[in-house]
């Protein structure tokens, strides 16, 4: 659910138009991160996610979004 929440919050909170090409390239890298931090994060920071992955997700998802967004053309 965290790359729907992250376009769903790009879409409602800003006006900026991506290139649609790369979307999907975002879309999946973020949750594929998200599984690996997911999976060695308590080896590597001693912490263990639970439901806030999703919010990491989403988070990541958007700024993934505005890389690939073109900042000139805000409308």
């Amino acid at each position: 659910y965290g790359p729907l929440l992250g376009l769903y919050f790009f879409g409602l909170f800003t006006k900026l138009k991506v290139k649609d090409k790369f979307v999907p390239f975002v879309c999946l890298f973020s949750p594929i991160f998200c599984f690996f931090l997911n999976k060695y994060s308590e080896y590597l920071f001693n912490y263990k996610f639970g439901f806030e992955i999703l919010i990491l997700n989403g988070i990541l998802t958007f700024i993934g979004l505005t890389f690939i967004s073109n900042l000139k053309d805000k409308y």
